[in-house]
């Protein structure tokens, strides 16, 4: 009898495969692409139609800080969340019905089943964010057409903020993986992602000034919402390195699920 090998590209393969599987296998996957997108484009399209609406009567200092752009993402927020939950569905779905034993049954190396859940769930929450973000942006300015205000693609900061968009929302999965690999309970991680995208902001928000934008320009939210913007807020970091803060907690959330997921039994 010959031996048969399996190569390391060959077995990367097949756990990729398993993941893509499991990830498209799931109803809770469509169901929350479907919730983000419609929660972004109608919460957006209705902000901005109210802006409109109210343009007439702006006053000249509103009318200054008013941005086009950044006017249709007001809906992200519901977005990113659902985002989060996908992320964090993705392994505790797995803890929950016991399947998890079986996965590292299949693959000992338990840092392969992540990179391979943060690879699928990334390639498609990051087509599915940018499909989302454009969509999001054409509607938007559909509703600030009414009043001539709607700008396009090319107009400054414009197409940078909608990428942005859409790479955040590939964060909050990451992120929602990480958080799902640590607590290993799928309403435990969903309960920190709404922690750290919503309440840490708001708590560091009510700190006296300078100590709010000090220290608020390194949330999560915060620091999107800078990447997204065609102006960043006075004391936060410009898009750059606010791109970079945004980049660094899918970095810690992975790198905290990589370690965590050889420490523990499963």
């Amino acid at each position: 009898m010959t031996a048969v090998t399996v190569t390391a590209p060959g077995r990367a393969r097949d756990v990729l495969a398993s993941e893509w599987i499991k990830l498209r296998s799931l109803r809770s996957t469509y169901l929350v692409l479907l919730f983000a997108a419609v929660a972004a484009m109608s919460i957006g399209y209705l902000v901005a139609h109210a802006d409109a609406t109210r343009w007439p009567t702006m006053s000249a200092a509103a009318r200054a800080a008013f941005d086009p752009a950044d006017d249709t993402f007001s809906g992200l927020g519901l977005a990113q969340l659902a985002f989060g939950a996908l992320g964090a569905l993705a392994i505790s779905s797995e803890y929950t019905t016991g399947l998890i034993r079986t996965t590292f049954a299949a693959v000992p190396r338990r840092r392969a089943v992540i990179a391979a859940k943060a690879a699928v769930v990334g390639v498609v929450t990051l087509l599915a964010g940018e499909l989302i973000a454009f969509a999001t942006f054409f509607t938007g300015q559909w509703a600030l057409s009414a009043q001539h205000l709607d700008v396009t693609l090319a107009h400054p900061g414009a197409l940078r903020g909608v990428l942005a968009a859409g790479f955040y929302l590939a964060v909050t999965a990451w992120v929602g993986i990480g958080l799902g690999t640590v607590i290993r309970h799928t309403a435990g991680a969903i309960t920190a992602m709404v922690g750290v995208v919503f309440l840490l902001p708001t708590v560091i928000g009510a700190l006296p000034t300078p100590w709010d934008t000090t220290i608020g320009r390194f949330t999560l939210n915060q620091a999107a919402q800078q990447m997204i913007a065609q102006h960043p807020h006075a004391g936060y970091f410009s898009a750059g390195p606010s791109f970079l803060v945004v980049a660094a907690y899918a970095a810690v959330a992975l790198a905290a699920a990589a370690v965590v997921i050889t420490r523990r039994d499963a």
